[in-house]
């Protein structure tokens, strides 16, 4: 009996390599492998498998062509299969007489440029989706459009994607499934890349923006909760805010305002700003003390009331009013708040005539603290009824030197008495005083500001002034004159009445009481140890200025000092010389509705 026969081959089968995909020019990542199967099912050795690249242009180990035997297992490999021209890939296998297996492959061309092709510059509502999803083009070194190019799209701030990796299409192009814009307004980024160094525009950003939606709420900013003298506007404007579902202000929304109880609203409606603001000019109360008046603002969309939000305030009797506001509250002790407090219910019960309001518009506020070396956030425009005063404890120089400074910024135009003014002092000398020192200096500070001293020459109450060459200064009104007579100046024949100080150069003299006259008056410019009364003359000099309802009644018990001090030796070993302390910044001079008109320029010589 002979050797058996050899098992003839039956089948050729791929086992592995086939459906890859790489780039053009480079070799499919796993190899590639067939197996020779005999009639009885077992794999055959020694067969000749023939490997041809039949599509793609592509090559296996360098030829167009390669023939491999099968070794023991049956199985044969053509080596790594470098890929042709972009797209479909094609490599038969074939046992001669049996029918021959492919492979097949995909061949990517090499991204040279990403650009985008279609869904830029949209604009949509605050949380929608654009109705065009953005698309890119892929291209080779040649300008032409690569098939099967994976591209990954990413979303910035919040915003929602789908389809975030699809692959290019044959010609070049993909897009993004969807892209849903954050709730906040504003540009939105989406960025297409691809894989690959060097590539032109990688990554491809498509700009979209955001847009407020639909008026959907109206919020209160600022305004609630006042109080103000019946008749008049209250300070602040009530001032809202219309949004949209997602909290966004709406710009163009009207906004109608309804004021209760004989109260009126300036104008009655008004159109939101691009941020969604919208403000009265004014809101003037009614005519009861202790009311509560309410003012109603809603927004609309188109005749539709969509929201509402509602304002109080209580009306006051009309008085003399002084609001203080400090720039920095949290340096001030509770003892220090005390003490300004003080001293504005004291000026507050002195002059009980109410004056005019006035409104003070932002950019002109904000001038006036910036000369005075004020740095604050000044929220919009207000009325004043009727002295607003700014305060500042700040670092200057510390001990000695500067200790301070006070006087009005603003002054109304018809009657010359202050809107505004400033008061600041020298943290280290402010905390160094001791408490009655400290409240009869805040005390005098406050009156620079309300006027005395700094707005007697403008009004025309001082003559012979230092500051232009006099050798004798003096206050002229009638009714410090007379109070001057009363304390015992109708003796006094040294100088003309009522004695202005005339030594210690700008920012002391002209603007306060003849130290060597008055001693230890509160308004020379000496705080003196002990008490430092507040004359009858003092008093009397505000009625000078304009002011109605002076009670002289709240004068300290004050008599002139029997003997002069000598110039020369004034303040020498005495108490706190306030030094140069009145402002000399330039004072505006502004109409009711808060327009500078022209500026008052302290004399500095």
């Amino acid at each position: 009996m002979g050797p058996p026969e050899p098992d003839a081959p039956a089948t050729v089968e791929i086992v592995s390599g086939s459906g890859q995909t790489a780039t053009t020019g480079t070799a499919v990542a796993n190899s590639l492998l067939v197996r020779v199967v005999g009639r009885s099912g077992a794999p055959v050795a020694g067969v000749s498998v023939a490997f041809v690249v039949t599509v793609g242009g592509g090559s296996v180990q360098g030829s167009n062509g390669t023939t491999v035997t099968t070794g023991a297992d049956g199985t044969a490999s053509p080596g790594p299969w470098t890929l042709g021209a972009p797209g479909p890939q094609e490599l038969e296998a074939a046992v001669f007489t049996l029918p021959p297996v492919v492979f097949t492959a995909t061949s990517l061309g090499i991204p040279a440029e990403i650009a985008v092709a279609a869904g830029a510059d949209q604009e949509v509502a605050a949380g929608s989706r654009v109705p065009v999803p953005p698309e890119v083009l892929v291209t080779d070194a040649d300008g032409a459009p690569l098939a099967g190019i994976t591209v990954t799209f990413g979303a910035d701030r919040g915003a929602a994607i789908t389809g975030a990796t699809p692959v290019t299409d044959r010609t070049g192009r993909a897009a993004v499934g969807s892209w849903t814009l954050g709730t906040a307004t504003g540009i939105y980024t989406l960025a297409a890349t691809v894989a690959g160094a060097e590539v032109k525009g990688n990554p491809a950003r498509v700009e979209a923006r955001a847009l407020p939606g639909p008026a959907a709420a109206v919020e209160a900013v600022e305004g609630d909760g006042q109080e103000s003298e019946t008749r008049l506007p209250v300070p602040v404007p009530p001032k809202v805010q219309v949004q949209d579902a997602h909290g966004n202000g709406v710009a163009g929304a009207t906004v109608t305002f309804t004021a209760s109880g004989g109260s009126a609203a300036v104008p009655g409606s008004a159109v939101t700003d691009p941020d969604g603001f919208a403000t009265v000019d004014k809101w003037i109360l009614g005519p009861t003390a202790g009311a509560t008046y309410r003012l109603t603002a809603t927004a609309r969309d188109g005749d539709s009331a969509v929201d509402s939000v509602t304002f109080r305030a209580t009306g006051v009797a009309a008085v003399y009013r002084i609001d203080i506001v400090h720039a920095n509250p949290g340096s001030l002790s509770e003892s220090q708040r005390g003490a300004f407090d003080k001293a504005e219910q004291f000026w507050e019960k002195a002059i009980t005539g109410n004056l005019p309001w006035s409104t003070v518009l932002k950019q002109a506020l904000e001038d006036c603290l910036a000369r005075n070396g004020f740095t604050l956030d000044v929220p919009g425009d207000r009325v004043v009824d009727d002295l607003l005063i700014y305060v500042d404890i700040r670092d200057i120089d510390g001990p000695g030197g500067v200790f301070g400074g006070a006087g009005p910024c603003q002054i109304r135009a018809d009657t010359g008495l202050p809107v505004v003014g400033t008061m600041f002092f020298d943290v280290t000398d402010m905390n160094g005083l001791s408490e009655e020192a400290r409240d009869e200096t805040i005390l005098h500070e406050m009156a620079h500001v309300i006027g005395f001293g700094t707005l007697w020459e403008y009004l025309g109450l001082l003559r012979e002034p230092k500051s232009r060459g006099g050798t004798d200064p003096h206050f002229i009104g009638p009714a410090a004159l007379d109070a001057f007579s009363s304390i015992g100046g109708d003796a006094y024949t040294d100088s003309k009445p009522v004695p202005v100080q005339s030594v210690g150069g700008p920012g002391v003299w002209d603007g306060h009481w003849r130290e060597f006259v008055f001693h230890t008056e509160l308004m020379t410019s000496f705080i003196d140890r002990g008490k430092n009364p507040l004359s009858v003359v003092t008093l009397a000099s505000f009625q000078d200025l304009g002011y109605e309802g002076v009670d002289l009644g709240l004068a300290d018990e004050f008599t002139l000092p029997s003997g002069a001090m000598a110039p020369e030796i004034v303040g020498a070993g005495r108490g706190i010389d306030l030094g140069d302390h009145i402002s000399r910044a330039p004072i505006a001079v502004v109409d009711r509705d808060g327009r500078v008109v022209r500026y008052v320029t302290p004399s500095r010589r």
